[in-house]
């Protein structure tokens, strides 16, 4: 690896996460003006974060909401890799560039367009529709995830399953859907990162609903306060502990895996 090639590695590296590390220097800052040098250590802000019950209930929500948007996003997912994976689909290109469509529309105008179309059915804002379009967001990423590891599944297994008298759907329950759980895992996981991250959606249709987002940003509009810091330490620790804890089921099933293999042998 040429020294260029490290030398901008490194760059990028710092452009990305040397503000995340900063934010976290100055959530143990001890005084509220946010600037070097540094006045001491602390963790009232913290304590103040963990009193505070606007940030506890837009947490609350946002986790409350993130749920079923990591559920249903998992499961239409798998359906659409389904149907992009399938040999027997007709226009399957087409089919993929529909689910890809969500990503690929600024977020702004599918939150516009979202909102009018939740108002046209008589849905109106709130809990239920910030899901609804939510999930149309995390659509084409849980989509994408289950479709790479489907394409890299031998087929053979379900067509012996199918020789041998399983019908469709126990073929699927049964030789399919254990290949796939790490993958769903994966989807899920991403599907509720993807929630609890979301402002644009919410701020167009939340409504009444008060998720951590908006909070954060309504306070940020008014005051930069140390608390603020410590809020989003305690949301970015939250993201690595999910995807950590994905990361270890994903290792444990491999081994289990791999353990019964050579039990067969």
């Amino acid at each position: 690896m040429s020294r260029l090639v490290i030398l901008t590695l490194g760059l990028a590296v710092c452009f990305f996460y040397l503000p995340i590390v900063v934010l976290g220097i100055f959530s143990f800052n001890a005084a509220s003006t946010m600037a070097f040098p540094l006045s001491g250590f602390t963790l009232s802000w913290y304590a103040d974060l963990f009193g505070n019950e606007a940030f506890l209930g837009g947490f609350v929500t946002s986790f409350l909401i993130a749920q079923p948007v990591g559920l249903l996003g998992a499961l239409i997912g798998l359906m659409a890799a389904l149907a992009v994976t399938s040999p027997r689909m007709r226009l399957r290109a087409a089919f993929a560039i529909l689910v890809l469509v969500p990503f690929l529309v600024p977020k702004t105008v599918l939150s516009i367009a979202q909102a009018m179309l939740m108002s046209w059915v008589g849905l109106g804002r709130g809990a239920t529709a910030l899901i609804l379009a939510q999930t149309l967001v995390v659509i084409p990423f849980t989509t994408t995830i289950l479709a790479a590891v489907m394409v890299r599944l031998d087929p053979r297994l379900e067509e012996a399953a199918r020789d041998l008298g399983a019908t469709p759907w126990q073929s699927f329950r049964r030789v399919l859907l254990p290949q796939l759980s790490v993958a769903l895992s994966a989807a899920y996981s991403i599907g509720v990162i993807l929630s609890l991250a979301d402002l644009t959606i919410s701020m167009f249709l939340a409504g009444r609903t008060q998720p951590l987002s908006l909070i954060v940003a309504s306070e940020f509009r008014r005051e930069l306060k140390p608390d603020l810091n410590a809020m989003q330490v305690a949301v970015l620790v939250l993201t690595a502990l999910i995807v950590a804890l994905t990361e270890i089921n994903r290792r444990r099933r491999l081994r289990g895996q791999l353990a019964h293999v050579r039990d067969d042998l």
